[in-house]
């Protein structure tokens, strides 16, 4: 069985220099999919914004339906959003 990649954990995304930057104006301003896409990039910088599971840090997470996302980790099996664990968790 091939040995999963995994990410190293690093800075919390809502510490980086590009989430410090975004107001409240500039988030009621953007669509749904462009707000997805700017917090995905935040959230998993190291990878270009494609997820990683946050309790084991695999790579290869499946995407679901309602922009979740789903842990291939027979012990894991985390399912996530890009806002979980976050302030906007339910947003």
């Amino acid at each position: 069985m091939a040995k999963s990649r995994r990410q190293p954990k690093g800075q919390h995304f809502l510490l980086s220099p590009e989430c410090r930057t975004l107001t409240v104006m500039d988030l009621a301003k953007v669509r749904e999919e462009t707000a997805h896409g700017w917090f995905r990039k935040m959230r998993w910088p190291e990878t270009d914004g494609e997820p990683y599971c946050p309790k084991c840090s695999t790579l290869r997470c499946h995407t679901m339906s309602r922009g979740r996302f789903k842990c291939p980790d027979r012990v894991c099996k985390a399912v996530f959003t890009v806002t979980s664990g976050t302030v906007f968790v339910g947003s």
